[in-house]
């Protein structure tokens, strides 16, 4: 949903029919499997419509050196292209730089070090308001969903 390739270009919107924003009703499924959705939806729309025109811009930039060796018939594919675009950028400096961070961070993750204090402040928040609201949306109704809450 909403990664389309044509024309070697990248079309960062979705097609409005295809959203599963909203396509069940509140009543209809399990409240958690409803909100599943529809946050695998908007994390989808994140990727399609903020991140992919990103990385697809790099592609425009480099785009011969990307299509240099992808056959005429696969150069419409998001994922030929991605994987096209990422071999080139496994050559990077940037790139080689990070797989050396990530020893770093996985060494600390493991020895319990790792400060993840200033890492994704806006995320975390968000993740821990949402979080915080699902259980107490949850809690107030136990009374009449008993042991049944997951």
């Amino acid at each position: 949903m909403g990664q389309v390739k044509t024309i070697c270009e990248y079309i960062p919107r979705e097609y409005p029919k295809f959203s599963l924003k909203g396509v069940h009703p509140d009543w209809e499924m399990h409240p958690s499997w409803i909100s599943g959705i529809e946050a695998l939806n908007a994390y989808n729309l994140w990727v399609s419509e903020v991140v992919l025109p990103i990385a697809f811009q790099w592609i425009e930039e480099h785009k011969a050196d990307v299509y240099a060796n992808v056959p005429e018939r696969l150069k419409d594919d998001v994922g030929v292209a991605i994987a096209a675009a990422f071999q080139l950028v496994k050559e990077l400096p940037a790139y080689k730089k990070t797989l050396e961070a990530s020893k770093a961070y996985e060494e600390a993750l493991a020895a319990g070090t790792w400060d993840s204090s200033k890492v994704n402040p806006v995320w975390t928040r968000i993740v821990k308001e949402v979080r915080t609201a699902t259980e107490e949306v949850y809690a107030g109704q136990a009374d009449e969903l008993k042991d049944t809450i997951r």
